[in-house]
């Protein structure tokens, strides 16, 4: 089996840093049976970016999650809850059609900045 793509993007604006599309497919695009370990997933790779740039979660200013179905949401929102809370994030949620991979569930794409609001 060949690797697999994540489709991830980080742009740095100033000490703005942005990261979009992380997911929490595998490096050869396994997926995680349950869809909290699947988010938990993304937000280790997110975690992975933002130390990069001396950034962890708790920059975070605004997180935005891809799912297929507003429903999922809740099998990840504790997840989330654990990894920001400390940080109070703006949230999106937004429902899309399908992701790049066919059996990708989720997507985060979030903004982190070592300043306050």
């Amino acid at each position: 089996m060949g690797t697999f793509s994540t489709n991830e993007n980080v742009t740095v604006h100033g000490d703005e840093v942005t990261c979009i599309d992380f997911n929490g497919m595998g490096p050869v695009g396994d997926r995680p049976q349950r869809l909290s370990d699947e988010c938990r997933v993304a937000l280790q790779a997110l975690t992975t970016a933002l130390a990069d740039h001396s950034l962890t979660l708790q920059h975070t200013r605004h997180i935005a999650a891809m799912l297929r179905s507003g429903d999922d949401f809740a099998q990840c929102q504790n997840t989330l809850h654990e990894a920001l809370a400390p940080a109070h994030p703006a949230l999106t949620l937004r429902i899309v059609q399908k992701f790049p991979h066919p059996d990708q569930r989720i997507a985060l794409s979030l903004i982190a900045s070592p300043h306050p609001f």
